[in-house]
């Protein structure tokens, strides 16, 4: 991601920059051939001073060369970590590890620190060479000119301070491209590097191919197979916004809008890989039945599955086993450019003290304003938009804003000090100087109006190639399989060209501005002879007005991130007058009292007065079909959605009334979709380093991965990679299974976590579960009927609404059984296909 978002925008920079290298080199020779006109030899003295200016910056050009890179080593690591948080931020908020994640990337930051430190000063030093280089030069001209018994006479001097004062302003800008030129050096080996990186090898496929993953890839849009009933209930139909990553569909809906994806393809070859785990028994034959052995029936077809009732279809089965004197002046002169050499100095330092304060505190707040935001402020934004703002705009915030404001406060101080000094010592020049300043003030305000947009456009387009960025990546497989790279290439420059425009734009304007503010001194000046000889030139700056404008566009980047700082936060996670005792939950007892949810103030309930209880050390089973409320009476028990009426009692104590981390941390969930992190074995089952060696062993003897960990040479620290997808879905699952069995929670939540692993391993996790939760209250959403038939009681939930709540034998009695009508159609789906 800091490829796109910071890269390609330090590319992006230097073609505007570029020009400044040699522009200032010419000006400075012209320069020098005016100075030798004017004092003659002594022209050499101030070469010198040039000369040891540059020698004196070229080590340390090496050195920030060098940290830059670093730097950008950390950010790409930090950047990574919050990517995965932020990703799997439901994850954290089910398991209340949003602290500890928060924790592993502000310490990541603190690496990041020691290299923005380094970067800053060594910044800080260029601007104090280069600042404090024009005093200097004219304290060694005029020296030079003394001993060489050059006249120091009113024309010469004013040609040689007036010639001076031209090039001081770009020598000035020379740290601002040296820092540009080295950013974008690096940022080039990056992408170079990037680019050069071994890439997949081709397969030799006869036909088209259509790919359906076992984790359903959706991208942001709408929806245009098996999904009559479920358009039928969205409020827009197929033209329902679906969020980012298809976050407003059920698990089992995703899969069938890629089903549908795939079949529009009307490919030869059809590579579905485990696509009907997610929806229920008779979802799922229906699917079958209808898609692959009706829609896909002269089609080569390779599924790989758990599901081993689809096999006696297919032809083959392949099972896998993973004055005063002059020399006095001269002397009071170099005493001044000392003196301002030590501000310069100073004034660097203090830069890059307060940066990195003001920095560490902005990237706190803004941390602990996206950990603490509701799931809702996830689900209804992109993750393009969140990671540009920890991006490139903080990277504007960490290396471009420090500089740019205390240059602009120089600029500026420093011309507005010198019409100062004029207006009392010859006070005419105020019938010059005020208009001017009106007029580029109104000028610049003119100018503002639109670079602000311009660079607010910028930063929104930007979130945009960022988030289809992410969502090309999440489903490059997909899109290879169904040879749509090109499509999503052109994509990708499209909005790159809509995101240079503004940035095009903005430069444009910038130097629209500059153009007017020169051409409007010129002509003051022209018109006004006598002002000009007591004006001199560089009292009232261009460069000042262009550091102001530079600085405000710079400043949108801090606005972004305040906007990001200010998120509404969910419910504290500790109320200190109101926590739970330490035994909480000890009976586990849940009483849902009149639920109803709905995910925004706005939209329609989504759970329509769910009203029961589950006995503490019950089995409770959750049933209904896809898209019924399930899931989201699972996410009202942790309080990612809060309640718009009714609520949930545990032992005694109303949920809402305690804080989500005490609520969170209190129970165990075996999520639908499995999450590994980037690390370990042992860092995945217990990030928070609360269990020994011996009790993670035991644990993994119990979830039957003990045998796959000590095969690996590195056991614990086994490497699990981001997503863990160099582990199987299954054994994934097995993983969170472990991660329950290490926290011991009296209430244990399985939100169909049996939907993508096979039978052999669905029963060993019911028998660890039966075995080591035999006290607890487990709560079993699951499309699979076997897995409920053991419940004390069954829950059965259609369109939002309790349909019936009793044991599950009691239920199969009844005729208008909403739960026995699902068994029927389990078994039937069973029996076909054993028949087959």
């Amino acid at each position: 991601m800091n490829y796109v978002t910071v890269d390609a925008y330090r590319i992006g920079e230097f073609p505007f920059w570029f020009h400044q290298t040699w522009t200032t080199s010419l000006q400075l020779c012209l320069s020098l051939v005016i100075l030798f006109r004017a004092v003659g030899l002594a022209t050499f003295a101030a070469l010198a001073i040039i000369v040891l200016t540059v020698l004196c910056n070229a080590p340390l050009a090496k050195l920030q060369h060098l940290y830059q890179t670093k730097l950008m080593m950390a950010q790409d690591e930090r950047l990574k970590a919050c990517g995965e948080a932020l990703v799997n931020m439901k994850v954290l908020k089910l398991y209340a590890w949003e602290k500890h994640f928060r924790t592993v990337i502000e310490k990541l930051r603190e690496v990041e620190y020691t290299s923005l430190r380094a970067v800053q000063l060594r910044k800080a030093y260029n601007g104090v060479l280069f600042w404090s280089s024009p005093v200097l030069v004219s304290a060694a001209t005029f020296g030079a000119c003394y001993f060489l018994k050059v006249p120091l006479h009113a024309n010469n001097v004013f040609t040689f301070v007036a010639t001076l004062r031209l090039v001081q302003e770009p020598v000035r800008s020379i740290p601002d491209v040296i820092g540009v030129v080295i950013q974008a050096k690096v940022a080039f080996a990056r992408i170079v590097r990037f680019l050069e990186a071994p890439e997949l090898q081709n397969v030799q496929v006869h036909g088209t191919v259509a790919y359906v993953s076992q984790t359903a890839w959706i991208q942001t849009g709408s929806i245009q197979c098996s999904l009559v009933k479920d358009l039928e209930l969205l409020p827009y139909g197929d033209r329902t916004e679906i969020g980012e990553r298809g976050v407003n569909l059920s698990g089992g809906q995703k899969q069938r809008i890629q089903l549908a994806r795939a079949l529009y393809q009307d490919a030869d070859i059809y590579l579905l890989d485990d696509p009907f785990s997610a929806v229920d028994a008779h979802t799922a034959t229906s699917l079958f039945n209808e898609y692959v052995m009706e829609a896909l029936a002269r089609k080569t077809v390779f599924l790989v599955t758990h599901q081993v009732d689809f096999l006696p279809a297919f032809d083959a089965v392949l099972v896998d086993n993973p004055n005063i004197s002059t020399l006095k002046l001269i002397g009071v002169y170099l005493l001044i450019g000392v003196g301002s050499t030590v501000f310069l100095l100073s004034r660097g330092i203090s830069t890059v003290i307060l940066n990195m304060q003001s920095s560490r505190s902005l990237f706190s707040q803004l941390l602990i304003s996206l950990f603490r935001a509701p799931m809702s402020f996830y689900d209804s934004t992109p993750l393009g938009r969140i990671l540009s703002r920890v991006s490139s705009d903080l990277s504007i915030v960490d290396l471009d804003v420090p500089f740019c404001f205390i240059f602009t406060v120089g600029a500026t101080s420093n011309a507005y000090a010198n019409l100062g000094v004029l207006a009392v010592i010859t006070w005419q020049v105020l019938f010059v100087s005020i208009p001017m300043v009106y007029l580029a003030i109104r000028l610049q305000k003119y100018y503002f109006s639109s670079a602000k947009e311009f660079m607010r456009i910028n930063g929104t387009t930007k979130s945009y190639v960022a988030n289809h960025l992410a969502e090309s990546l999440a489903g490059a497989i997909t899109i290879r399989a169904f040879r749509q790279e090109e499509r999503f290439f052109a994509k990708n420059l499209d909005l790159i060209d809509k995101n240079a425009s503004p940035f095009f734009h903005s430069f444009t304007a910038n130097e629209w501005l500059i153009q007017r503010l020169e051409t409007m001194s010129a002509a003051v000046l022209a018109s006004a002879a006598l002002c000009m000889v007591l004006l001199p030139p560089g009292t009232f700056s261009s460069v000042s007005i262009q550091n102001q404008c530079t600085l405000a566009n710079y400043i949108i980047s801090v606005e972004r991130l305040n906007q990001y700082m200010h998120i509404p936060s969910e419910a504290p996670e500790v109320i200190e007058d109101n926590r739970p005792p330490p035994s909480w939950p000890s009976v586990g007892k849940v009483e849902i009292c009149d639920l109803k949810i709905r995910y925004r103030p706005e939209a329609p309930l989504v759970l329509k007065g769910i009203s029961c209880t589950f006995q503490g050390g019950h089995k409770i089973g959750i049933v209904g079909r896809t898209g019924s409320g399930k899931t989201t009476l699972i996410g009202a028990l942790f309080r990612l959605v809060e309640p718009a009426v009714g609520k949930i009692i545990v032992d005694g104590i109303d949920i809402t009334k305690i804080g989500l981390h005490d609520l969170r941390s209190r129970f165990g969930i075996i999520p639908q979709d499995p999450t590994l992190f980037n690390g370990t074995v042992r860092y995945n089952l217990d990030p928070l380093a609360q269990h020994t060696d011996q009790e993670i062993w035991e644990v993994l003897g119990k979830c039957q991965l003990r045998e796959v960990v000590q095969e690996k040479e590195e056991g614990l620290d086994s490497l699990v990679v981001e997503d863990g997808s160099n582990w199987s879905m299954g054994q994934r699952q097995l993983f969170c299974l472990g991660r329950a069995l290490l926290r011991r929670s009296r209430v244990l939540v399985l939100d169909e976590a049996t939907a993508s692993i096979d039978n052999a391993t669905d029963l060993i996790l019911q028998k660890t579960i039966r075995t080591e939760f035999a006290d607890c209250t487990v709560i079993t959403v699951a499309h699979r009927i076997p897995t409920v038939m053991d419940c004390t009681m069954v829950l059965a939930i259609k369109d939002g609404q309790l349909v019936e709540y009793d044991e599950p034998m009691q239920l199969m009695k009844r005729e208008d059984s909403l739960f026995g009508q699902l068994v029927k159609e389990y078994w039937s789906h069973s029996q076909s296909s054993e028949s087959q």
